[in-house]
């Protein structure tokens, strides 16, 4: 028999952190990106639209993905290390 609790058993999805908490963060990060990728991929197959209108959009939502993540991440290491001394 396992003594574990069902809990530790548990696996985190894919927009939780390691404690198991919802991540709205990951959620967006992820929406931006997507939506940069189908963007791109629009402006690539449809003849109407023209790369050079769209790369800015692709861009922005690119940045604001990579930035809000890299954000969050220092934000927490600020709050860990504040909570070590």
């Amino acid at each position: 028999m396992d003594n574990q609790s069902p809990e530790s058993n548990r696996r985190n999805g894919f927009f939780e952190d390691a404690k198991g908490n919802k991540s709205s963060t990951r959620l967006k990060t992820f929406l931006a990106s997507v939506t940069a990728m189908v963007i791109a991929l629009c402006s690539i197959f449809i003849p109407d639209l023209n790369i050079s209108h769209s790369l800015p959009v692709i861009i922005a939502l690119l940045a604001f993905s990579s930035g809000e993540k890299s954000f969050q991440t220092y934000l927490e290491s600020k709050s860990k290390s504040s909570d070590n001394e």
